[in-house]
C-alpha cells in the first residue's frame, strides 16, 4: 500500500467521524440547557351536591303529605366564595313539575375547608306529585366569577295530600259468615286483624256475627278516611238479649249491638231495667257467656226476693257476688219465648205492694210510681275465649248513654241509679275497640239510632 492511498483513507475517514463529533457534542449543549416552568392552577365551579334526605313519615318514607318534615342534608363546596345566595329564597321547591311554596328552613351546619354543610328542612308541603328541589345557577360564585350549574334534584318523594277512596261489600262465605272487602283507589297500610286481598289496596276480614261500626283506613302518605263495616248476614255466632222494663213488655229478642229498651229513650220513661235475659247461639259454646249484676232494689241489703214470672230469687247488690259468675248451665237459665236463656235479676222492683222474702216489706205506691230501683250495674265476660270480645253500654235517664265496657267490667253510673237500655255485642278483639270507639260518640246523649 503506497502512501498516497493510506493518506486518501484516512481523509475520508476523518470527514466520516466529522458528525459524530457535532452530534455529541450538541447533544451535550441541549442536556445542560435549563428552563423554568409557569405553575397554573385550574379553578372548578362551586359544587351543590344533596348528601341524604330525610322524611318523618316512618316506615313510608317515600311519601310525604302536609303534615310530614323532609329534611335534605346539602354540602356547598368551594374555597374561594365570593358572593353566597344560597338561600331559602333562591331554592325552588316543586311538586309535580309545579312550583309549591312549602314552609322552608335553611340552617347551616358547619364550614370546614371550602364545605359548607345545611339542612334544608321542608314542612306543609302542598300539592300531589313527585317531590323535586332546583338549585338555580349562579347562587354561589368564586373569587374568578365561575358559578354553580343549574341542578334539578328528584328527592324519590312522592306528595300525597288526598284522603283514600273505597268501596265496600258484604260476601256470604261457608257456616254462616261473612267476609267483608274494602277496594281502595290506592294502596293501603296494613289493619290490625283484616288481611291484604290481592293487592295492598284491597283489605278483606271474615266475621262470625252482624255487627256496625266505622273503620279509619290509611294510605302510604298518612291521609285516612273512614269506611263503615255493615255486616247485616252472619249468623254463626248470635247473641240474643232483652231488658225487662216495667210496662214494656217483651216480645222478641234484641241482637248484635241493636237498642234493647230502646222505647223507653222515647218516650223519656222513668222505668227501669228489671231483669236482662240473654242467650247464645250459633257455633259456639253457650255456657262460656257469664254475667253479673248490681241489683238496687227498695228493701236494701241483706234482702232477697223472688222474681214475679220466673221464681228465681234475686237480692239487694251483686248477684250472685263481685267474685263470681252467672251462666246458662246453673239456677238462673229459664224459658223465655221458647228459648233457654239467663235470666239476671227479676221482675217486681217497682210494684206497689211487692215484698221481699224477709222482712216483709212492701213497696209503697208513691215509691213504685217513682221508679226508683231495678238493675243499676252490670258485667258480661266470655269465658276462656281468645278470639273474640263481648261489649256493652248501658243508658241511664236523665244521663244518657255510659261510656261502653268490656270482658268482664263493670260497667254503672252509681249503684242507686238504675239504667232503662242496654246493647252489647260479640266482637273479634281485633274490632273491639272500633267498636267501643264508635258506641262513645254518644255518651250523655239520648241515642235511639
Amino acid at each position: 500500500m503506497n502512501k498516497k492511498f493510506i493518506i486518501i483513507f484516512l481523509f475520508f475517514i476523518f470527514l466520516f467521524l466529522i458528525p459524530f463529533y457535532y452530534q455529541f457534542s450538541f447533544s451535550k449543549y441541549v442536556f445542560n440547557e435549563s428552563f423554568i416552568a409557569t405553575k397554573i392552577q385550574i379553578d372548578k365551579k362551586p359544587v351543590i351536591e344533596v348528601l341524604s334526605i330525610s322524611n318523618t313519615n316512618t316506615g313510608y318514607e317515600k311519601y310525604a303529605n302536609s303534615t310530614h318534615l323532609v329534611t335534605l342534608r346539602i354540602q356547598v363546596t368551594e374555597k374561594n366564595v365570593a358572593m353566597n345566595h344560597f338561600t331559602r329564597d333562591n331554592i325552588q321547591i316543586l311538586v309535580n313539575d309545579t312550583t309549591t311554596k312549602p314552609s322552608i328552613k335553611l340552617s347551616l351546619l358547619s364550614n370546614n375547608n371550602g364545605e359548607m354543610l345545611y339542612d334544608l328542612i321542608l314542612s306543609n308541603l302542598t300539592g300531589n306529585g313527585k317531590l323535586s328541589i332546583v338549585f338555580p345557577e349562579g347562587i354561589i360564585e368564586d373569587a374568578f366569577g365561575l358559578k354553580n350549574d343549574f341542578q334539578k334534584y328528584e328527592t324519590g318523594i312522592y306528595i300525597d295530600n288526598i284522603s283514600p277512596t273505597s268501596t265496600c261489600k258484604e260476601l256470604s262465605i261457608e257456616n254462616d259468615k261473612s267476609q267483608y272487602m274494602i277496594q281502595s283507589n290506592e294502596n293501603l297500610r296494613p289493619i290490625n286483624g283484616w288481611d291484604f286481598y290481592d293487592s295492598h289496596s284491597s283489605l278483606s276480614k271474615i266475621f262470625p256475627s252482624p255487627i256496625s261500626y266505622p273503620i279509619t283506613i290509611t294510605d302510604y302518605a298518612g291521609n285516612t278516611s273512614e269506611v263503615f263495616v255493615n255486616i247485616q248476614h252472619a249468623k254463626n255466632i248470635m247473641l240474643y238479649y232483652a231488658t225487662h222494663n216495667s210496662g214494656y213488655p217483651i216480645n222478641e229478642f234484641n241482637h248484635s249491638g241493636q237498642i234493647s229498651g230502646k222505647q223507653t229513650i222515647i218516650d223519656a220513661s222513668s222505668k227501669k231495667s228489671e231483669r236482662i235475659i240473654t242467650y247464645l247461639d250459633g257455633d259456639i259454646d253457650k255456657s262460656i257467656l257469664q254475667a253479673r249484676v248490681f241489683d238496687y232494689t227498695y228493701w236494701g241489703e241483706n234482702t232477697t226476693d223472688l222474681c214475679n214470672s220466673s221464681e228465681i230469687p234475686y237480692s239487694y247488690g251483686y248477684n250472685p257476688s263481685p267474685t263470681t259468675w252467672y251462666d246458662i248451665t246453673g239456677q238462673n237459665a229459664i224459658r223465655f219465648l221458647n228459648k233457654i236463656a239467663l235470666q239476671l235479676g227479676g221482675y217486681g222492683h217497682n210494684q206497689a205492694g211487692n215484698s221481699c222474702m224477709t222482712p216483709k216489706k212492701p213497696i209503697p205506691q208513691e215509691i213504685a210510681k217513682q221508679n226508683l230501683y231495678g238493675l243499676s250495674g252490670i258485667a258480661f265476660q266470655l269465658k276462656n275465649c281468645e278470639e273474640y270480645s263481648i261489649v256493652y253500654q248501658i243508658y241511664v235517664p236523665s244521663v244518657g248513654w255510659l261510656r261502653a265496657s268490656s270482658d268482664g267490667e263493670e260497667t254503672t253510673y252509681s249503684h242507686d241509679k238504675p239504667f232503662s237500655a242496654i246493647r252489647i255485642n260479640i266482637v273479634p278483639k281485633s274490632e273491639k275497640q272500633n267498636l267501643m270507639n264508635y258506641w262513645n260518640r254518644v255518651i250523655y246523649t239520648d241515642y235511639v239510632g
